[in-house]
């Protein structure tokens, strides 16, 4: 008796368990609905196989991704989901709102909340519509189509309430990863972009609105070329008098200046950043100037040049002469813009802990 019961109880669990598998699979007779709940169930579960019998055999496919790619065929369906699904840590939570049925066609619409924890902690969230079109096939609704339109798109560090758009993520990205550049390609900037690097620039804050700079433009490749050896010539003239070094280091220097020189003065186009010494607060000048020329490299940067703020190999009164600056400028700095050679890895950098004090000392 005792084993006829353990057979039944057997045979109970493992029909209950076939009628689950059934369940979680697409089949003949279901609804859209339950169609688009096998879908959904598959994704959140990463299940390749059972996604498929949701989706149309045919090679042909249209898939709007929430980024505005367009993905359109099956294969190419099957392996966007399949990159997907080996990623860690993240999650799909959809609530659905409607669904259309008719006798060949119809569709589902709904929204789901993508949640990923990103590699420095971060939390990534997309919140978007996706409408999927069903067509019949041998009986079930199969996924023609699938058509994703982002409501929101943001991530949370240590609060969840306070939320970063791609924009304001963008610009701190932009800053984070500004860097010195110290070699460049010849690629030309087109003035379009000098002129937009230099707008930025120009709106920068200044004292009293007094706004006291003046961009020097040089494009001139003969003149930067012979720049090159007026460089080289100040800095060993300055050298000398400073130093008085022996002549086996005087030719060492001169040799480390002259490549740097030609790495420093190798991008197509440069600004000498001036501010003008005889406006009504002349006391900020500098900072105004200073300013100016963040801007100036933070716009640079969006635009995929590289920028550096060089002065050492640029004196202000050798750079006055070469270029005819009128005296009541003052150079803040000479800055390269073009695409470097390799953008230079990121510095170490302080602690913020370190950094910030709050309130008093």
């Amino acid at each position: 008796m005792k084993n006829e019961f353990l057979l039944s109880s057997i045979i109970v669990i493992f029909f209950l368990l076939a009628n689950i598998k059934v369940e979680a699979q697409n089949r003949p007779g279901l609804s859209i609905k339950e169609t688009f709940d096998i879908y959904v169930k598959a994704v959140q579960n990463s299940d390749l196989k059972t996604l498929f019998t949701t989706v149309t055999n045919s090679d042909q496919f249209f898939f709007l991704t929430s980024r505005g790619k367009l993905i359109d065929t099956r294969e190419s369906y099957h392996k966007f989901h399949d990159d997907w699904f080996k990623e860690k840590d993240w999650e799909m939570p959809v609530d659905f709102i409607e669904a259309k049925e008719g006798t060949d066609y119809g569709y589902t619409n709904a929204i789901y909340h993508y949640k990923a924890k990103m590699p420095d902690g971060r939390k990534y969230v997309l919140d978007s519509y996706f409408t999927l079109f069903f067509h019949k096939e041998d009986g079930m609704w199969k996924v023609v189509a699938d058509v994703c339109t982002p409501i929101d798109r943001y991530t949370t560090e240590g609060n969840p309430e306070l939320k970063y758009s791609p924009d304001q993520n963008y610009l701190f990205g932009i800053i984070k990863n500004r860097r010195t550049v110290r070699k460049f390609q010849s690629t030309p900037v087109p003035k379009e972009h000098i002129m937009k690097i230099l707008d930025a620039a120009r709106m920068a804050p200044t004292a009293g609105n007094q706004q006291p700079w003046k961009f020097l433009v040089i494009q001139d490749r003969e003149r930067l070329n012979t720049l090159k050896s007026k460089a080289l010539e100040w800095f060993i003239d300055s050298y000398v008098l400073n130093f008085k070094p022996d002549s086996e280091k005087l030719e060492t220097v001169k040799a480390t200046v002259k490549e740097s020189l030609e790495n420093v003065l190798s991008a197509p186009v440069y600004i000498a950043v001036l501010v003008d010494s005889e406006v009504k607060y002349p006391d900020y000048i500098i900072d105004d100037g200073c300013l100016a020329t963040e801007n100036l490299m933070i716009a640079a940067k969006a635009l995929g040049y590289g920028t550096g703020f060089y002065t050492s190999y640029f004196p202000e009164n050798k750079m006055k002469e070469f270029f005819n600056i009128p005296d009541k400028y003052k150079l803040i700095c000479f800055t390269p813009i073009g695409v470097p050679e390799e953008w230079p890895e990121t510095p170490e950098k302080k602690d913020l802990d370190e950094l910030v004090v709050f309130e008093n000392f």
